[in-house]
């Protein structure tokens, strides 16, 4: 299996709007979103944000963090960083050093406050023949199938151990404690509280980058 290099646990902690904790939810809250020309929703969903239906207003389902008006230039991460670096969906995805970086860069604007933050609303074999030539060639060919194959195989083998569990799409990149499995990507993780391969009670999760 692969090598990873694991952060420190980060404590579970129930996210304010737990209804859009899974990817999928949050991503189908922009179905009536009409400011795709300035923010696209895919982009804005994984950065943890739902749509609330007023203007361009979203909210981040762990923090409650939200942002209205948008502008193109704008990135949904270096925002929730910039506003919200106490989010701990923002703090497993990226890590503190992340937002250490942007709170440094963006000290003075912080200073300033900004018109697209807006506050919580909580605290938050083969046969021998006469041809041997060509029955050589016959078992090569075999062989190099057979290699083929098993390559094939062990590549399927790889892919499915880095596949999150969950959407069957992403990369593994959580691994749960006290249990210790690695099923899961970032974007999955938030929604899940009892591990999937053997149910325990999920009291903390740890960032993984795998290598």
């Amino acid at each position: 299996m692969a090598s990873a290099t694991v952060q420190g646990i980060q404590q579970v902690e129930m996210p304010f709007t737990p209804e859009y904790a899974s990817l999928d939810a949050r991503v189908r809250s922009f179905q009536n979103w009409s400011y795709g020309h300035v923010q696209d929703p895919k982009r804005l969903s994984e950065a943890g944000y739902y749509y609330t239906g007023i203007e361009d207003e979203v909210r981040c389902f762990h923090c409650d963090g939200g942002f209205r008006d948008w502008l193109v230039t704008d990135d949904p991460w270096h925002e929730h960083a910039r506003c919200f670096a106490g989010c701990k969906f923002l703090q497993l995805v990226l890590g503190q050093t992340y937002i250490s970086e942007v709170l440094l860069n963006d000290a003075a604007t912080i200073a300033e406050g900004d018109r697209s933050c807006i506050s919580q609303q909580h605290s938050s074999t083969g046969d021998t023949g006469t041809n041997s030539s060509a029955s050589n060639s016959q078992q090569g060919g075999n062989s190099s199938h057979e290699l083929t194959e098993r390559l094939k195989e062990e590549n399927k083998r790889l892919k499915e151990e880095r596949e999150c569990k969950i959407c069957l799409t992403r990369e593994v990149g959580v691994v749960f404690c006290p249990c210790g499995h690695l099923v899961s990507c970032l974007q999955c993780a938030p929604a899940i509280y009892n591990c999937p391969v053997c149910r325990a009670l999920i009291t903390g999760r740890i960032r993984t980058y795998l290598s």
